[in-house]
């Protein structure tokens, strides 16, 4: 896994969290860190989850998230920075 990449997509969940854009440079990054492990492992959803909405943002799509997408972001985004633990 990529470190650096994980770390790039916990910060750009934690800025959607915010209610802010992320830096597309960490989306990007964050989405092709995901990717490779969203290959590894289909079945994790959430996982899933972070990846298509971190690919869809950096391909230019926006996010206006309510309370419960801010909210569904920072799980995310936890959930993200638990998989640092692993490498």
């Amino acid at each position: 896994m990529n470190r650096k990449g994980l770390l790039d997509a916990a910060d750009s969940l934690d800025e959607l969290a915010a209610g802010r854009q992320p830096e597309p440079a960490k989306v990007a990054a964050g989405a092709a860190a995901l990717e490779r492990v969203h290959a590894d492992f289909p079945g994790w959803r959430d996982v899933g989850d972070a990846f298509f909405g971190l690919k869809a943002l950096a391909g230019g799509s926006a996010m206006d998230l309510d309370a419960n997408g801010r909210q569904r972001a920072g799980r995310l985004a936890d959930i993200v920075r638990s998989l640092l633990d692993q490498i």
